[in-house]
């Protein structure tokens, strides 16, 4: 794809884990991003903000803000998040 940055800068994160690692079914919380300027400015737009809770469907979808969200792998593995417990609300 052009113009995708496909340099990884590393996990800055509560524990390392990135969107990608997550099991589905599971709910996080965005810790941040290691991604190009225009990769983070699409996250955004999104809605996949630093702070915000989401869930991964057994499908593996994203649900974030009342929106599913299909990201690929390259661009999952950019998404550094925390595991939240499964009795945590957004």
């Amino acid at each position: 794809m052009r113009g995708h940055c496909k340099k990884h800068h590393g996990c800055h994160g509560w524990d390392g884990r990135t969107l990608r690692d997550a099991p589905r079914g599971c709910r996080v919380r965005i810790q941040g991003f290691s991604c190009c300027p225009k990769d983070r400015c699409r996250l955004l737009a999104l809605g996949l903000t630093p702070g915000v809770t989401a869930e991964i469907s057994p499908s593996g979808c994203l649900r974030v803000r009342d929106a599913d969200i299909v990201l690929g792998d390259d661009l999952a593995a950019t998404i550094t998040v925390q595991p939240l417990p499964e009795d945590a609300r957004a």
